[in-house]
């Protein structure tokens, strides 16, 4: 079952991220650059930090070094290479994989240990929490045309 629910939500997660980046890829710079404060200053801001958090766990669960960034460019469309290779991860993950232990190091060089289901389900619910926040930072901007991102909304587009 853990395979099921984290498959579903990698496929989330790389489905909304995807919205995002449509929406603001038809944005000039200077918007993405525009001071929105949340956690992050600007959309670019906010959307590279999502980035570089899902690389470092792709990186951790694979058991690389942690890169951060992620990459030195501050192109939006990064993002989707480092989802899609989170999701590619999970995808071939069955229960064994998932129920495995890692041990880590935080950014600050502090060591943990847990389950790659528990590091992913705090990799989505963080890609979560901050695409909400794009969309505070969007009206902040004005902008309109905001993605629905809801779980929902994915799991009645895979109905069909």
């Amino acid at each position: 079952m853990t395979a099921t629910i984290l498959h579903e939500l990698a496929a989330y997660n790389q489905w909304a991220h995807a919205r995002f980046l449509d929406r603001l890829g038809r944005e000039p710079e200077a918007v993405l650059d525009a001071p929105a404060p949340s956690s992050f200053p600007s959309l670019r801001l906010t959307l590279l930090h999502i980035r570089n958090a899902e690389c470092a766990w792709h990186c951790r669960i694979a058991g690389e070094p942690v890169r951060w960034p992620a990459e030195e460019s501050t192109d939006i469309g990064t993002l989707a290479t480092h989802t899609g290779r989170l999701h590619d991860l999970v995808m071939g993950m069955d229960e064994g994989a998932l129920h495995g232990e890692r041990v880590y190091q935080d950014l600050k060089g502090n060591a943990h240990r847990s389950t790659v289901w528990r590091m992913l389900l705090h990799c989505f619910n963080h890609s979560t929490q901050h695409r909400g926040q794009l969309i505070t930072q969007m009206r902040q901007l004005g902008l309109d045309d905001v993605p629905a991102n809801d779980l929902v909304v994915f799991q009645r587009s895979r109905q069909g």
